[in-house]
């Protein structure tokens, strides 16, 4: 009996002392499949998609490269906190021909000719004029404000866009064609640590604004975020052919109010052009 104990307690501690071999975790036989199709969807969304800008297309390859095992939410992992997000079209847009179905990028640029110096054209990627923006400097009474009057495509008047002249910050107010209805408002938010500017659609009953700008306006590099975070709208300013006349590319989702996001932009150019001038 003593030697089976002994026999017992040597096996024990014999087991104790081999070394413990690790299980080599094998990858799925799938992985490269997976990978293979995910360079496929990312490939296809980069040739269809114009809403993604360049730097963000080649962090997400190098994060493809450096992550071989792809996982079916890897597009939703790489794109969600910055994409373009589709919205639901609201019936209050100020130009409902501007609401795509696809995201679109478009070219806002300061007209190069112009006696107020905030005439503006719009043209899509083929080179289309979409809007056109004519700007004004009213005195009323000796107070001088800034009017802006928005035209379609076929140059008709479909908005007009007045500075408010008694607000504690930057304030404009935009009005239908005939100027008797007031649709919108554009507010810089001036209690902020970080400035930004809100829209508001008129009687929609929603005390919070239906989408906020925020980012670098002093370089001119902004998002617009809705009301729940979601990325709708991107801008940045392009490399200037002319001497002060600003150009900007803007990127604008599905479903989203171009004309509104354009409205803003400018109210952006024509608050930051004050300041610095």
């Amino acid at each position: 009996r003593l030697a089976s104990l002994a026999h017992a307690q040597h096996a024990t501690c014999g087991a104790a002392l081999r070394p413990v071999r690790r299980r080599r975790r094998s990858r799925s036989a799938a992985s490269p499949m997976l990978t293979a199709l995910s360079h496929s969807i990312l490939g296809a969304l980069l040739s269809l998609s114009p809403g993604l800008h360049g730097q963000h297309l080649r962090s997400a390859s190098q994060l493809l490269r450096r992550h071989g095992d792809a996982k079916s939410n890897l597009l939703g992992d790489f794109f969600d906190g910055d994409r373009l997000q589709a919205q639901t079209p609201t019936s209050q847009a100020l130009l409902p021909d501007l609401i795509k179905l696809e995201p679109e990028a478009y070219v806002l640029q300061e007209k190069m000719l112009s006696f107020s110096g905030e005439d503006f054209r719009v043209k899509n990627v083929a080179g289309d004029t979409v809007m056109q923006i004519d700007g004004a400097n009213v005195n009323l009474g000796g107070w001088v404000i800034d009017k802006l009057t928005f035209r379609d495509a076929a140059g008709n008047k479909f908005c007009s866009l007045e500075r408010r002249m008694l607000a504690a910050s930057t304030c404009y107010d935009l009005y239908s064609a005939d100027g008797k209805v007031l649709v919108a408002k554009i507010e810089r938010e001036w209690l902020s640590a970080t400035p930004k500017y809100k829209f508001y659609y008129e009687g929609d009953f929603n005390p919070f604004a239906d989408f906020t700008a925020e980012g670098s306006f002093l370089d001119r590099t902004y998002t617009f975020k809705a009301g729940f975070g979601a990325t709708i709208a991107r801008v940045r300013r392009s490399s200037e052919i002319f001497n002060d006349v600003d150009s900007y590319l803007v990127e604008v989702a599905a479903g989203v109010d171009t004309a509104a996001i354009l409205a803003v932009a400018v109210v952006i150019d024509e608050d930051h052009d004050e300041k610095q001038g």
